[in-house]
């Protein structure tokens, strides 16, 4: 191909404003850097509204231009830079998990895997195959078991044992883990059975944080959650509930440049004090973000410690249990407004939601909710009027295929309003994993073909995918993630088939 004079091949394509603005726009002084054209694919630029051309063109990290594969190549030649045929394959942004946990994750790879198991017995001889010194596992679930699991259980095993809920929000440990933790009786600790949960669990997870595990551990954990998201197509999360071995081991990462994807931290409330001693607030590295707090108002729905406005169908006696009340989280929100630093607040059930909408109302502060499980018909104009971005788990509708027993049939109307809420707010994405798979397409396949509850709330298969990318983003306020169009940062993947096609 013949070389055309650069000011001339601009003008020849219309693109006479792009060229000479490009140097500033991308900072950098030969846009060849780091530059390369993805040609002749199928690419999704957005999926709200559905956009895609046939070339791409990336310069040190963000997208340069996105049109016709044969101006993406002319770019890619005369700037020297790297040329990919895809060869009729197809590419879209990346996936933006908008909540879990990377330690965990990455702890749960490592984990015994109790989900599924339908007996005692079965349980029993999975956790005597685990590793370790201290045995971990999660999944478990006492209405697959046909009862909740005990200390006695768990006796027969020689070693310390923790084992998460399904939900992580409860655990059961035998004598030994109890011995180890020295935890004290309370309303959330049974030491007869061994059942933690809520506040007992959160002081466990800090004992075995501070005593048990150390930052080498953290490192290696988010650094084995980070390999199989990626191999999932999932580039940038938002890590919630970061502890302070975690917040160490995800900077020591960023340092030695060993962040492979963009990490949205937001941190346990009790890191507040040392922000603030250090005046350190909202950090941006090149991975890294230090990005909000995050917050409980309630439990979870599979443990019946989700709060509701009124007693559960399937067990009258309990309306759940209230975690952090509004004036509590109010003044964690003042403390965090002047760190510059985002707040999520964890609400499962309706009166759960109805404390975090109170607490962002009084606090003039529009932030998010994770969850939003349970949303009454009242509740969406307040969550439209306050701007309260909405981080929403589609696989939870799988999950909790008991949800009509446990809250009866008019509620469970309210329940996972994915197309509702998708109208009315910022609503992403995300697994919440390990407590759910963190494979997108798990969750894709549950937003488009939910089951069990208000069939109406299904999104299409486009809406799907513009939420769990830059519906994701705008819920972290990362608004250049998630497309990929002039100026979005060029996270993507390439598929062998169509991501608007199921096949």
């Amino acid at each position: 191909m013949a070389s055309l004079p650069i000011s001339n091949f601009f003008t020849f394509n219309h693109q006479s404003t792009l060229f000479t603005k490009v140097k500033n726009f991308m900072g950098v002084k030969h846009i060849g850097d780091c530059m390369k054209a993805l040609i002749n694919g199928t690419i999704y630029t957005s999926f709200s509204p559905v956009k895609k051309v046939s070339g791409l063109v990336i310069s040190n990290e963000r997208v340069l231009y996105a049109g016709d594969s044969s101006t993406a190549l002319r770019i890619a030649e005369l700037a020297g830079g790297e040329i990919i045929d895809l060869k009729g394959k197809f590419v879209m942004p990346a996936f933006f998990d908008s909540h879990l946990h990377l330690d965990e994750l990455g702890m749960s790879l490592e984990m015994v895997d109790l989900r599924g198991v339908k007996s005692m017995e079965e349980l029993v001889e999975r956790v005597k195959k685990g590793r370790g010194r201290i045995i971990f596992g999660f999944g478990w679930d006492q209405d697959e078991l046909g009862r909740w699991p005990t200390r006695e259980d768990l006796d027969v095993i020689d070693r310390p044992v923790f084992l998460y809920r399904r939900c992580f929000h409860v655990a059961v440990m035998n004598s030994k883990m109890i011995d180890l933790l020295n935890l004290k009786p309370s309303k959330d600790f049974d030491e007869s059975t061994g059942i933690v949960r809520e506040r007992a669990l959160e002081e466990s997870r800090k004992i075995i944080n501070e005593k048990i595990l150390t930052v080498k551990d953290y490192k290696h954990y988010i650094e084995s959650a980070q390999e199989h998201l990626l191999s999932l197509g999932v580039h940038s999360v938002g890590f919630m509930s970061v502890g302070e071995k975690a917040l160490k081991a995800l900077f020591e990462l960023e340092r030695e440049g060993r962040l492979k994807m963009n990490v949205f931290a937001y941190l346990s409330p009790e890191l507040l004090d040392k922000l603030e001693e250090l005046n350190l607030g909202k950090f941006e590295g090149r991975r890294l973000r230090i990005w909000g707090v995050k917050l409980f108002v309630d439990g979870s729905l599979g443990a019946r410690t989700a709060l509701l406005s009124e007693p559960y169908t399937d067990n009258p006696t309990t309306s759940g249990e209230l975690v952090m009340n509004k004036d509590e989280i109010v003044e964690v929100i003042e403390r965090a407004k002047p760190l510059g630093l985002d707040v999520a607040v964890h609400a499962i059930g309706d009166k759960a939601v109805d404390v975090a909408l109170d607490a962002f109302e009084e606090a003039e502060f529009s932030g998010r909710i994770e969850h939003a499980s349970l949303v009454r018909d009242d509740q969406l104009e307040r969550i439209k009027e306050l701007k309260v971005r909405i981080s929403a788990q589609p696989h939870f509708i799988v999950s909790d295929w008991w949800i009509v027993n446990r809250v009866g049939e008019e509620r469970a109307k309210w329940a996972y309003r994915l197309k509702t809420l998708s109208s009315i707010t910022k609503l992403g994405f995300s697994t919440d994993s390990p407590i759910e798979p963190a494979d997108p397409w798990v969750s894709i396949d549950a937003a488009v073909n939910r089951y069990v509850v208000d069939p109406g709330e299904r999104v299409s298969r486009e809406e799907a995918l513009h939420l769990y990318t830059h519906g994701s983003a705008q819920v972290t306020l990362a608004e250049d993630l998630g497309k990929l169009e002039r100026g979005f940062r060029a996270e993507y993947i390439i598929l062998d088939r169509d991501p608007l096609k199921e096949n």
